[in-house]
């Protein structure tokens, strides 16, 4: 069943970050946008944030789990203003070298030599796919400060490699029966929506249109729904497994950015897809620690 679960979450999480492409609102610029859907997705759970409540340690590790999560969406839309989806998500996958070591030396999610050659294999492979990637020359204009891009990037992977630790660490330390994944969800969804919202006074009135709330509400829904996934995959994988196995979604990212938004010339699209092949590899070699 963890299989599946990353399945899903493969395919939501590689295109939740499509939509800023179709909006008028770029950046920071959509991150409000995407805070009304958590709104909507926080009111939906209230019955969760209310068990949470009941919770306080639970309730605080998803709050500190929401904000370290947007706070890497603030830079991950920084990232996608200067670089191409497909070197984006590439430059995402920092995260799993934290998660690797998260989950083999706080919660032991190894348990033999192999597995630790496995797993190290596999997040080494994963850092050479992404950096090769990162030095791909890109179509004219499709991309602005490469080196701007490449450390927004790397940030970006430090706090989601970060995020997951707190819900983890309360689900390994202070296990609750009568709490699930989706209480969790909806626990890292109110810690992200009033950060998210706040941006909204920084937002011209001119960007308040139709198009950028569907795209906000779309995005913050694929993000909802990979997440929620993601969460039962960590729960039948662990974080050493789950996170380095959903990262493959760049490939998703990577046929967006090609056939899509043509952010490459069609010379260098065996490179990419070859580079984002070597992070699958990766993966595959992280799963086979199991």
């Amino acid at each position: 069943m963890g299989y599946l679960f990353v399945t899903g979450a493969f395919l939501c999480i590689g295109s939740y970050m499509v939509p800023v492409r179709f909006a008028t609102a770029k950046g920071l610029g959509f991150i409000p946008f995407m805070g009304v859907g958590l709104l909507l997705f926080d009111l939906a759970r209230s019955g969760s944030l209310a068990r949470l409540a009941a919770h306080p340690t639970w309730m605080g590790a998803c709050l500190v789990s929401g904000i370290l999560w947007v706070a890497g969406q603030f830079l991950a839309n920084m990232t996608l203003e200067e670089v191409s989806l497909a070197k984006s998500s590439v430059l995402f996958n920092v995260n799993s070298f934290i998660n690797i070591g998260f989950g083999l030396l706080a919660f032991h999610e190894a348990s033999d030599l192999r597995s630790y050659l496995f797993l190290s294999a596999g997040g080494l492979v994963l850092f050479a796919g992404a950096w090769y990637v990162a030095g791909i020359a890109p179509a004219p204009s499709k991309e602005g400060n490469l080196r701007k891009g490449v450390l927004y990037g790397l940030l970006t992977g430090f706090f989601w490699g970060l995020y997951f630790m707190p819900v983890k660490a309360v689900q390994t330390w202070r296990p609750e029966a009568d709490l699930g994944s989706m209480d969790i969800l909806a626990g890292l969804a109110f810690g992200g929506t009033l950060p998210a919202l706040l941006l909204f006074l920084k937002v011209p009135k001119g960007l308040f249109t139709a198009r950028n709330f569907a795209m906000g509400l779309l995005s913050a829904f694929l993000w909802a729904g990979g997440t929620a996934f993601f969460l039962l995959a960590i729960e039948s994988l662990g974080l050493s497994r789950a996170v380095p196995i959903v990262n493959t979604s760049g490939l998703v990212y990577s046929l967006w950015s090609l056939f899509v938004f043509k952010e490459f010339p069609l010379s260098v699209w065996p490179k990419v897809l070859g580079g984002a092949l070597i992070v699958a590899i990766g993966a595959v070699l992280t799963a086979c620690s199991g």
